[in-house]
């Protein structure tokens, strides 16, 4: 169903209880699911390897997680648990799965290596426990951590091809401002954008700090004003580099 009248029609379904059991008719991809209600869920902390969209192909292991999580959810009674933020722009309730047995589908699908964790305020209360899933998956280079598809891509050679969920390393050159967003400058053609609020929020010190930083940063990619940029919520999408 196109995004659009995926908002459309959750217009008219019932809310979701901040908690609450439900059965998982559809599993979408490897990171949202359709109810028996129709209500769509995408899962709060996690991105899982995207299928392609508009003549682009799928990436790697989008297949393996979407199956992965057919195996765990579909068909079966889940405890739903709402994000402090409950919907997206899309209309998509924003939730944790829970399996009958209290494990954490995220935790799950970050331990395999068939997901990556990310922290997109106000949604990051499971963040510290979403991190030490993914760790040994990271480790031992499972999943897509072993792929080289996910393999830091370098700043400077971005291009739009590369749109979408990306992990870019580089160093900090330039730090930029406007009315609503400080910019960490990786080169000419690629940027970090972080609203003011989310830095007096969650980051420590002044962003001339980064400047000279070596950074891994994982998060989605988008052209905008002839650049490429990275949208930034929490400190938790950048890695420092030694």
């Amino acid at each position: 169903m196109p995004l659009a009248c995926l908002f459309v029609a959750t217009l008219f379904l019932p809310p979701l209880a901040v908690a609450e059991e439900a059965v998982v008719r559809r599993v979408l991809d490897g990171d949202s699911v359709l109810l028996a209600d129709q209500r769509q869920v995408r899962l709060v902390g996690i991105n899982a390897p995207e299928f392609g969209k508009d003549g682009r192909p799928d990436e790697p292991l989008a297949v393996a997680a979407r199956d992965r999580l057919r195996g765990l959810t579909e068909g079966k009674a889940v405890r739903v648990v709402l994000g402090e933020e409950p919907r997206d722009r899309y209309g998509r309730w924003l939730a944790q799965l829970t399996l009958a047995d209290g494990t954490s589908v995220e935790e799950i699908l970050l331990m395999e290596g068939l997901a990556a964790a990310v922290a997109i305020p106000p949604n990051i209360a499971q963040l510290t426990r979403l991190q030490a899933a993914e760790a040994p998956a990271r480790k031992a280079r499972r999943g897509l951590w072993g792929h080289a598809y996910y393999v830091p891509v370098s700043a400077e050679s971005l291009t739009t091809a590369h749109a979408g969920f990306r992990f870019v390393h580089g160093t900090v050159t330039h730090i930029g401002r406007s009315a609503n967003f400080v910019y960490l400058d990786m080169g000419q053609q690629f940027a970090l954008r972080i609203a003011h609020t989310d830095w007096q929020k969650y980051f420590r010190g002044q962003p001339e700090g980064w400047r000279g930083t070596q950074i891994v940063a994982r998060g989605w990619i988008s052209a905008q004003n002839g650049r490429l940029h990275m949208g930034i919520g929490h400190p938790a999408m950048l890695e420092r580099l030694p």
